[in-house]
Parts: structure tokens; sequence; C-alpha cells
């Protein structure tokens, strides 16, 4: 495997798991309504708000990988 063999599978790896980060996102994001305590949901909130800022700082480091 060569340099940018090995850059473009790395960049595809980052972008999967920030695919991977939004989908659980949008999973809690629909279960929330249906949880019956508020530590539940606030557990879940923050849940949800980690994985939107993770799947960001994905993305963010795949773009950088790309454009080095």
């Amino acid at each position: 495997m060569d340099h940018h063999e090995a850059v473009r599978k790395f960049e595809h790896l980052m972008v999967k798991e920030a695919d991977h980060a939004r989908d659980l996102a949008t999973e809690l994001e629909t279960l929330l309504p249906s949880l019956t305590t508020q530590n539940s949901r606030q557990l879940a909130q923050l849940q949800i708000k980690a994985s939107h800022k993770l799947s960001k700082e994905f993305r963010e480091l795949a773009e950088k990988v790309k454009e080095k």
C-alpha cells in the first residue's frame, strides 16, 4: 500500500466513523420522546450532543488528511 492509498483509506475510515456517529445521534433523537424518565432523556441528550460533535470532528479530520 502506497502513501496515497493509505491516505485515501484513512480519509474513508474517518468519513465512515462520522457517518456512524451521526446515525447514532439520529437514532437517539428518534427514541428521545419514548424515554419516560428525566434522567434517561438527559443522558440521551448528552449522548446526542456528543455524537454530533464527534461526527463533526471526524469530518474535519478527514478533510485535513485530504488536504495534505
